[in-house]
């Protein structure tokens, strides 16, 4: 059996800050083990980068409580004007779609025994939702 190399390569662009929409979200389990939250934006600052596809990352609880710590509760309170949710309010990602932000990309440098890859393995991601963008959608 032969096997071919998927076409999914992760876009990289220059680290800095970005307006960007929410188009999705998916939570799933990474390397069975790892509850993983993706949130999928897609870059509409115009230029080069308008139209580019990122995604980023929140580790989740299994029990699905989650922490006031968190990097998602954090940033979903901030998303929510700062509001605090109530004991045992859901936290939807839902909340986040079809909304614009102002987010802060970084570029991933994969690591292979010890050592970081070349930079054709080198992406970007979300690193963190600045603000939300006022402005229309």
């Amino acid at each position: 059996m032969d096997f071919v190399c998927a076409d999914n390569y992760r876009p990289l662009i220059p680290e800095g800050k970005y307006e960007a929409v929410c188009t999705g979200h998916e939570d799933k389990f990474c390397f069975m083990k790892a509850r993983k939250l993706f949130l999928h934006f897609k870059i509409i600052t115009p230029g080069e980068y308008q139209g580019t596809e990122l995604f980023q990352s929140y580790n989740m609880p299994y029990n699905g409580k989650m922490k006031l710590g968190s990097k998602y509760y954090k940033t979903w309170c901030m998303v929510n004007g700062w509001k605090i949710p109530t004991r045992n309010a859901k936290m939807s990602p839902r909340f986040f779609l079809n909304k614009a932000y102002v987010v802060n990309v970084r570029t991933v440098k994969p690591q292979h025994n010890g050592g970081t890859m070349p930079k054709d393995f080198y992406y970007s991601v979300i690193d963190q939702i600045i603000l939300v963008n006022t402005g229309a959608v």
